[in-house]
């Protein structure tokens, strides 16, 4: 026997009354969220549009007035005055391309407690300027010596001035001409090492020089350029000048000169000019009317003899005493190399002193020569000085029958001075 199990007609009416019932429900509900949903994205729609912009402080406001002008700092270094009523102190400058001086503007020149010089053109105290050794005072003329602060611009050779009559404290050194003599000698045979003269007093002050060209004046001028004239005696001093030169030209020179009483220089690392009342290599004497027999056995490196230029105003004492300017020795450079360059210049018994430093081209002969025959040469020097003998001995009172000028070529080759 089967059973069989059937829905009653009435549950199955009930049954699908709450199925339409669920239906309907679950549309209702989905209507209402999608309602809600628009409402809440109106509201917030209508919130963020409708808001009122958003206002920040700051630290600025605009305004129309205008603000006052900042007060900046005055300069506290004084600046120089300048005074055109004054030529005295106007700077010529030549000019490599020009042919004739530029003159600028003059300036307030310093006072001698400054030490500091304005210009590369220097004097040399009472009488020497332009031409000399002062550290201070500027002239129109050519540069000798110039000061400490002129090293980096000037192209000039540092010096250095030991009083070989005492030591470094003070004392006394019992020096003598003699002795004097054998010292200098000494440093040059040695390599010129400075180590010879490191015993004596220095000058606290160096001085900077672009040529070596001073005609014969007093031997007090060269403590005075150092400042250091109550201190040192106008005799056995010494002032050596070093620095590095860059060759003009290639070719073969040779230097041409006389030093009163000491001259000497070194180039590339070997003396090839010694000559002056003195020869400090050899030790001997060559200066002084009854020497001529010791002047005429001078010989160069290569063994030949010695040259002598006589000019009409280098005066009796040169002319008579010393022959005229020597030659020394031939020397190869290339153009644009750098040398080492040294130069001696010292006085031993004192008075009068002066030295001359010329050059000659071995390549290109001179193209002018002086009443007496001998040829003109061109200056040594670093830059573009040109010393006047003229402008010195109106500044100084050196009697007439002892006042010298050798003449040199102003167009000369620039031997420039690097650090």
């Amino acid at each position: 026997m089967s059973l069989h199990v059937a829905i009653l007609p009435e549950a199955e009416a009930e049954l699908k009354k709450s199925a339409c019932r669920d239906k309907v429900s679950a549309l209702c509900v989905s209507c209402l969220c999608c309602a809600l949903g628009g409402v809440t994205l109106y509201l917030t729609v209508r919130l963020f549009a409708d808001a009122p912009e958003m206002m920040f402080q700051s630290d600025y406001w605009e305004t129309d007035e205008v603000a006052a002008p900042l007060k900046r700092p005055e300069m506290l270094r004084p600046r120089p005055t300048v005074d055109d009523s004054s030529p005295d102190s106007a700077l010529n400058l030549v000019l490599p391309d020009a042919l004739s001086p530029v003159v600028l503007p003059s300036v307030d020149e310093p006072t001698e407690d400054a030490r500091l010089g304005l210009s590369v053109n220097v004097g040399t105290g009472p009488g020497l300027e332009g031409i000399g050794f002062h550290p201070v005072r500027s002239t129109v003329i050519g540069d000798v010596f110039s000061t400490t602060e002129e090293i980096e611009t000037a192209s000039a050779l540092e010096g250095t001035f030991y009083d070989l009559k005492q030591t470094v404290s003070g004392a006394e050194t019992g020096m003598s001409p003699a002795l004097c003599k054998k010292t200098l000698g000494e440093f040059v045979n040695k390599g010129w090492n400075a180590g010879v003269l490191a015993r004596f007093y220095k000058a606290p002050t160096k001085l900077y020089a672009s040529c070596f060209y001073l005609p014969i004046c007093k031997a007090e001028e060269a403590p005075f350029a150092y400042g250091v004239q109550d201190r040192v005696k106008a005799s056995q001093w010494v002032a050596v000048y070093r620095g590095k030169v860059v060759a003009p030209k290639s070719g073969r020179f040779r230097f041409v000169g006389l030093g009163d009483d000491a001259l000497a220089v070194r180039f590339n690392g070997r003396t090839v000019f010694d000559y002056g009342w003195e020869n400090l290599s050899s030790g001997q004497m060559t200066g002084g009317a009854d020497k001529h027999a010791v002047r005429a056995a001078l010989r160069d490196d290569r063994g030949k003899p010695r040259e002598f230029f006589r000019y009409a105003g280098a005066g009796p004492d040169w002319n008579g005493n010393l022959d005229g300017l020597c030659s020394g020795d031939v020397f190869a450079v290339e153009a644009g190399k750098t040398y080492p360059v040294e130069v001696l210049v010292s006085e031993i018994p004192g008075g009068y002193f002066g030295f001359v430093l010329l050059i000659e081209d071995l390549d290109d002969a001179p193209k002018g020569r002086d009443a007496t025959g001998s040829p003109i040469f061109q200056l040594f020097r670093t830059n573009f000085a040109l010393p006047s003998t003229e402008e010195l001995y109106e500044r100084m009172n050196v009697p007439g029958d002892r006042r010298s000028h050798v003449p040199y070529d102003a167009d000369s080759l620039i031997w420039r001075a690097v650090p």
